[in-house]
């Protein structure tokens, strides 16, 4: 019989041999989170964290819910798991349908996968793939915002321009383009100006004619940029860019792996645009707060259309892609529980309501020389700093005052887990705006 060893210690000598991700090698000061409850984390040392970052935007129901570690004990019990090549398993299947029932009719079938970066480049693969079997095998270019972020596998990476991610890791992938970010370039800049000039449609088409459109497959975007800046297009611009694509016969992808379940205030991130006259995204990459951190997981959910032109393949008569865990019993047993937490506690409105009491609470920042902008949608607020040095401190000294924040580049992500309350949002927004000031005045008041 195997002994289980609890409480589990920290190795003797004190190193720590994770290869840390997105870190400084040299990083002199780690955290060790042992446990968490709600929205709060605890080091060993025993000091307590608000989480104001949903751990990597995915602990949307916070830490230690009953209810999920309940549901993915039994089904481990039960079954642990079973690849889903030529077989299903309840959970996979009752999961596939709750997605189905929560998008649009056109969006009924889901592949499943482990994670984000995963379910980009299925999505990828399908696209490419669907327009193959219908006869148009030069249709491979995939097109994306620039200052996108769709993961860190190779083709995720290329669908990038950012160099901070793709600079060392070719040659890359090819089949990739980029279309303008739908932000303000003298307001990335930093530059003083008399108005902002926003991409949008019109620009993203004559790039989309400068490549051909008869050989692209598909347009893969962000609802709102998450990585790329919490960068959220003007009203309407998306739905341009549904019509663009109908118009040039190419697929529209909707990397909602940040976005989806509740995150901005709608149960998708692309029903603040596309959602008001029924416009739907022909593929949808959803992971994260899909089973809101507990287990890894994501989806990609498509046309029924689609789906079928699959049975065409002379090969098998089907998508030739999976892996082993993608659909794992026991995360979809937790997504399940997950989804009854957001929709039984209306955790989306929650997300809205918690979402606009922070933007009123921070928007005075910007009225600050060191912080040049304050955005997002729902529980999705991006805090710009003047510099990345100054996001790294502010991070550090919010750190220090016991609410964990996100950082890339030179904003600070705001993105507590869905189930916060109002006097914890207001918290973390009042450690954040004294963190700043602490920065750049050198005071705590």
């Amino acid at each position: 019989m195997v002994t289980v060893r609890t409480p589990l210690r920290l190795p003797a000598g004190g190193r720590d041999r994770i290869w840390h991700p997105w870190t400084p090698v040299r990083q002199a000061q780690r955290l060790t989170l042992v446990s968490g409850h709600g929205c709060q984390v605890k080091d060993d040392q025993g000091r307590v964290y608000l989480d104001f970052r949903s751990g990597t935007l995915n602990a949307a129901v916070g830490y230690g819910h009953p209810a999920v570690v309940g549901a993915m004990r039994e089904q481990a019990a039960r079954l642990m798991t079973w690849d889903l090549a030529e077989v299903s398993t309840l959970p996979a299947r009752a999961l596939a349908d709750r997605i189905a029932g929560l998008l649009p009719e056109p969006l009924e079938y889901t592949l499943f996968c482990n994670g984000g970066s995963e379910a980009t480049e299925a999505a990828v693969k399908i696209a490419r793939m669907w327009h193959r079997l219908q006869g148009r095998p030069g249709r491979t270019v995939v097109m994306s915002f620039a200052d996108g972020y769709h993961g860190a596998t190779a083709a995720a990476i290329a669908a990038t321009a950012s160099p901070f991610r793709r600079d060392g890791a070719g040659p890359l992938p090819g089949g990739y383009a980029h279309l303008a970010t739908p932000r303000c370039g003298a307001c990335a800049a930093g530059e003083d100006h008399g108005g902002c000039t926003v991409p949008g449609a019109d620009e993203w088409e004559a790039q989309i004619l400068s490549v051909g459109p008869e050989s692209v497959a598909a347009v893969l975007i962000e609802p709102v940029l998450s990585v790329g800046g919490i960068i959220v297009p003007p009203p309407g611009e998306l739905a341009a860019l549904r019509d663009l694509c109908d118009r040039h016969g190419i697929l529209l992808i909707a990397d909602e792996v940040a976005t989806g379940f509740g995150r901005t205030g709608r149960m998708f991130g692309f029903e603040h645009d596309l959602g008001a006259d029924g416009r739907v995204p022909d593929i949808i990459t959803t992971a994260k707060g899909l089973t809101g951190g507990y287990a890894p997981l994501a989806a990609v959910t498509v046309r029924a259309d689609i789906h079928h032109v699959f049975a065409r393949d002379s090969l098998l008569g089907g998508l030739r892609h999976g892996h082993t865990t993608g659909g794992h019993a026991t995360a979809c047993a937790a997504a399940l529980t997950v989804l009854d937490i957001v929709e039984d506690e209306k955790l989306v409105p929650a997300a809205a309501a918690r979402g606009a009491q922070l933007l009123r609470a921070l928007a005075p920042l910007k009225e600050r020389p060191a912080v040049r902008d304050v955005r997002g949608l729902g529980l999705l607020i991006g805090v710009e700093m003047a510099s990345v040095e100054l996001a790294a401190l502010v991070a550090r000294a919010a750190q220090e005052q016991g609410v964990l924040i996100r950082g890339f580049g030179p904003v600070l992500t705001v993105a507590p887990p869905l189930i916060i309350g109002e006097q914890e949002a207001g918290h973390g927004a009042r450690v954040l705006s004294r963190a700043i000031r602490s920065v750049t005045e050198g005071g705590t008041r």
